[in-house]
């Protein structure tokens, strides 16, 4: 006779009710139906989110075809991340990236897969252990948005971190150690996917570690904490990488997510920007009310172990805001918005010991949903006919591309043939021949669909580098025996930046060591001449009030580099570490007072850096009549500008140098 399963009073859904044990055997039909039927239901949710990728994009629009580009060439050539590379992703990234590409396609079709039904497992694992209202509320919400938001890969890495985590927290026995498991390998496949989730999952991992040893569990806190480690080691190793090399790109990931904070800053529309302070301000008081009642009495070290859960979800729900909002385009204001009510769902499955704090957290939870939703569906989402439609659409696709692996993989690789003949360059593919060759700002693409011997500089895209660290970084690339000897070159900035702070130093070595040879396709093809750097000669410094001009009038014809200091002040720099740092715009005038040449976004710690002041160079035509000879425009001042009541962010006083550059000859005038 089989024994009857223990039982204990356990919190599920907020509410004191008597549950089975997890790790005691169930008794006859019901209890497989309770263990099969959420995987079963995994199955069936995962179809509707599956990360499939897609073919890419407008070549010459969308930068991320060439990041996509890149990570696949990277890993087909054995590229070395954090010495070769420097970039936002790491070198499992071409597995998690959006686009398609045919290298390693098939590996990529099985990693979507597991993935994202790793990330329904625990999904519905936690959905299992609510109400049925609740369990079809949190299921519901996210086919919803998963099914919708196109570029979702974060937001199904994010959710599998944030269930597997809960789970963590509320369950035992086998049922934890699989959790910590799961939860475990999910971080270290996004860290090293991903820099934004590096930095994110190693927090999360210690803060469940912290639980575990409070839940005296302290060996499997260890083991998620090596087991982690090991994880990015291993998959280091596996990617092709050289474990020497593992410990400078933390380092450069870590500069990385620093420069991104610092200057990828897009203001949202207002009423968006609006909505999104709401529906944070909603979900932390739904976080503080249900995470500093959880756990129930029974909780050895409760208060101890509410503070760790309260900065498990805070920081769940801080780099959601960041990741999201900070950078205020559609591309990732959808992230955020899709976080947030996933989050709100799933603290349901968190014991409540107040009642008024449960009501209080499901009451602020809801209407955080109910304004997230709202927002996506009237700003992102097609119609509401159509989106709700979505789910069901997805599924059949995603099945449809399982049970037929190779036409799905046979319709991808044609797509990508025909961007390979959109992408055709003939003259320049003979002019380089198998020289080495790098893309100077955010083409890349061409160079790897044309085949060439494509030789990235560390930072490849220049958008990217802006920092000094992450300049200097491909400055002393082009100064050194690996410089290419051909440059496929494209000048413009991203965000309405101006174009001479993006990747400066390179721009500047480029300039001096490198001639036209030709030119096709919108790209003008430099090649080598000499490896020198730039000779600069200080001419002026000084200090000048916020939105006075810098005048540079007296220095001529002399070719010039400048460096701008703008501190941010207390508040500025609280600002940039809980939401972005405020708007920075240059202004270049043709007198000073008199005639704006151009005003352009400038984030102040690229100009911090320094840039090509004089001659003007705004786009690929400027850089043509740089080497022809012909006559440039010489603004005679510069001017840093913020945007009305954003000034007490910064420092009254604008320190700055000017240069003058020796080894670039260029004189002429317009």
């Amino acid at each position: 006779m089989l024994d009857k399963p223990s039982r204990r009073p356990t919190l599920t859904g907020g509410n004191m009710e008597t549950a089975l044990q997890p790790d005691q055997p169930g008794t006859g039909a019901a209890s497989r139906w309770s263990i099969i039927s959420p995987l079963v239901a995994a199955v069936l949710v995962m179809l509707t989110f599956l990360t499939l990728s897609r073919p890419p994009l407008d070549l010459d629009v969308d930068t991320d075809t060439s990041l996509s580009a890149v990570l696949n060439y990277a890993h087909q050539h054995h590229l070395q991340f954090g010495t070769g590379l420097v970039f936002t992703y790491g070198p499992l990234g071409y597995l998690m990236f959006f686009y398609y590409s045919p290298h390693a396609a098939r590996t990529r079709l099985v990693v979507e897969t597991a993935l994202c039904l790793t990330v329904a497992v625990g999904l519905c694992l936690v959905a299992w252990r609510l109400r049925l209202v609740w369990r079809c509320l949190l299921l519901g919400v996210f086919i919803f948005l998963g099914a919708n938001i196109e570029t979702r890969t974060d937001l199904v890495i994010e959710t599998g971190c944030l269930c597997w985590g809960l789970l963590c927290f509320i369950e035992s026995g086998r049922r934890l150690v699989l959790a910590a498991a799961a939860f475990t390998g999910l971080a270290a496949f996004g860290a090293l996917a991903k820099v934004s989730i590096l930095f994110g999952a190693g927090l999360y991992v210690v803060l469940l570690a912290g639980a575990m040893a409070l839940r005296r569990q302290p060996l499997l806190g260890a083991g998620m904490l090596s087991g982690f480690c090991a994880g990015i080691a291993l998959g280091w190793m596996a990617a092709g990488q050289d474990l020497s090399h593992l410990g400078i790109y933390l380092v450069n990931a870590f500069a990385v997510v620093r420069g991104y904070n610092q200057t990828l800053c897009w203001e949202a529309l207002p009423s968006v920007e609006r909505d999104g302070f709401l529906v944070l301000l909603l979900a932390v008081g739904a976080v503080v009310l249900r995470a500093s009642n959880a756990l129930g009495a029974q909780e050895k070290h409760r208060t101890w172990s509410r503070g760790l859960l309260l900065a498990w979800l805070g920081s769940f729900l801080f780099l959601a805001w960041k990741h999201g909002l900070a950078h205020g385009d559609s591309f990732h204001v959808v992230y955020f918005f899709g976080s947030v009510p996933v989050l709100a769902a799933t603290l349901e499955v968190l014991p409540c010991e107040s009642r008024a704090c449960r009501l209080g957290a499901r009451g602020l939870g809801a209407v955080a949903c109910v304004l997230s939703v709202v927002t996506l569906q009237s700003w992102f989402f097609t119609p509401v006919a159509r989106s709700l439609q979505q789910p069901f659409r997805n599924f059949g696709y995603s099945a449809h591309c399982l049970l037929r692996p190779a036409q799905y993989l046979r319709r991808m690789d044609e797509a990508v043939a025909a961007r390979r003949d959109e992408a055709r360059l003939p003259a320049l593919r003979d002019a380089i021949g198998r020289a080495r060759v790098d893309v100077f700002g955010e083409r890349q693409v061409y160079a790897v669909l044309n085949d060439l011997n494509y030789r990235p500089r560390p930072v490849f895209q220049s958008y990217v580098a802006c920092t000094p660290r992450l300049m200097r970084l491909n400055e002393q690339f082009y100064l050194s025996a690996r410089a290419p000897e051909y440059v496929m070159f494209g000048l413009g900035g991203i965000d309405r930046r101006f174009p001479p702070v993006e990747d400066a130093l390179a721009l500047r070595d480029v300039l001096i060591n490198y001639a036209p040879v030709g030119g096709e396709g919108g790209f003008m093809l430099l090649k080598a001449q000499a490896a020198q750097p730039a000779r600069l000669a200080l001419l002026s410094e000084g200090t000048v009030r916020r939105g006075k001009r810098i005048d540079l009038q007296g220095f001529g014809n002399t070719n010039l580099w400048l460096e701008v200091n703008l501190e941010p002040t207390v508040a500025g720099r609280l600002r940039e570490f809980f939401y972005r740092p405020p708007t920075v715009r240059l202004a270049a005038w043709r007198e000073p007072g008199k005639r704006l040449l151009t005003r352009r976004r400038a984030p102040a710690v690229m100009l911090a850096a320094g840039f090509l002041a004089s001659p003007l160079l705004l786009r690929n035509e400027d850089v043509q009549d740089l080497y022809a000879g012909k006559p440039l425009s010489r603004p005679a001042a510069f001017s840093v500008e913020l945007l009305p009541g954003q000034e007490h962010f910064w420092q009254e006083a604008v320190r700055f140098r000017v240069y003058g550059i020796q080894n670039m000859h260029v004189t002429t005038e317009r």
